[in-house]
């Protein structure tokens, strides 16, 4: 199955229950290409599959939660659905705005519609934070295990100094994703290789010729 399809899966409350992080990050992994570049474009659209499918999640939570209430029409439902993700940090206005529209639809309690909406708000966003540690985590342990190749690359005494600043470049990059993955929806790849400074590695220092190396040449 691949990583779209396990997130497709979440189509009604029983899918949504069913839906289980790990899947999703295992599914990705077997995806993610070798080349650095397209890689990371592939992780930065996993997360913004995440949010697109955890909007879904937010309508569907609505929905069965207001079945009987009418005071919040489908429109509106869908804006919020739409833009939970803003609200991940600011519970409160998204409360204020729900008792809002809430009470100027007339509802018998405003307050529990709020609380509603809260309730199911709670859910997709703590289901949206597992998808995401899971992807970051991934994007992470893959970049740290590139760190040491690209470092041997821009080393590397028999590639030219274009190559290897290249390479340089690459290793810090790295290092950036390995030591807070969550720089890869700052910008683009390409994007930020272009903002490091130009820098050429020391190679590694030449051993030493000890004289069972020099009785060889003898």
């Amino acid at each position: 199955m691949t990583a779209q399809r396990v997130l497709d899966q979440a189509y009604s409350l029983a899918g949504l229950a069913r839906l289980e992080p790990e899947a999703y990050v295992e599914a990705l992994a077997a995806e993610v290409a070798d080349d650095l570049e397209a890689r990371d474009g592939q992780l930065v659209a996993a997360l913004a599959a995440v949010d697109a499918m955890i909007a879904r999640a937010m309508r569907i939570r609505l929905d069965h939660a207001l079945a009987d209430d009418a005071s919040l029409p489908a429109v509106t439902r869908n804006v919020f659905a739409t833009t939970i993700v803003k609200y991940a940090g600011a519970l409160d206005l998204l409360a204020e705005r729900v008792r809002d529209v809430a009470l100027r639809g007339r509802a018998r309690d405003p307050d529990a519609v709020a609380m509603a909406v809260l309730d199911a708000a709670r859910d997709v966003l703590a289901l949206r934070d597992r998808l995401r540690v899971g992807v970051l985590e991934l994007a992470r342990t893959l970049a740290a295990a590139a760190i040491e190749p690209a470092d041997r690359h821009a080393r590397d005494r028999r590639l030219d100094d274009a190559a290897r600043v290249r390479w340089s470049k690459v290793r810090r990059a790295l290092e950036a994703v390995a030591a807070d993955p969550s720089v890869i929806v700052t910008a683009a790849w390409r994007d930020r290789l272009a903002a490091l400074d130009d820098q050429l590695d020391d190679p590694p220092a030449e051993r030493e010729p000890t004289f069972a190396d020099m009785i060889e040449l003898d």
